[in-house]
């Protein structure tokens, strides 16, 4: 199953959410660690550090949810590079979206 995650806004974190990846410092240490459940001293004190969004857990997708979802993605996919030419900077942007959103190789 696939971990849905989604970008919030800082104002819009509550006590309780957990943390989708590791929020790290500038130098790129890690602050806090992927999985920690949010509290309501640990949102104030990422406002004292200016934090503005965090990637926040939102559940898990169903086999039968993940597999419309690739499906529309390769639709998606397909329809964005209807028209592309057979160069070979195309072929590899598209082999390194499929990549990406897909998990192909």
């Amino acid at each position: 199953m696939s971990i849905i995650h989604q970008q919030l806004a800082l104002a819009d974190i509550v006590p309780g959410m957990v943390l989708a990846d590791n929020l790290l410092d500038t130098q790129g240490q890690v602050l806090l660690p992927k999985g920690v459940m949010l509290t309501e001293q640990t949102i104030e004190s990422l406002r004292r550090h200016n934090v503005v969004s965090l990637r926040i857990f939102m559940g898990e997708l169903t086999e039968e949810e993940e597999t419309a979802q690739r499906a529309r993605f390769q639709s998606r996919l397909a329809r964005l590079f209807r028209k592309s030419d057979d160069k070979e900077a195309n072929g590899l942007l598209h082999a390194y979206i499929r990549r990406f959103r897909l998990g192909e190789q």
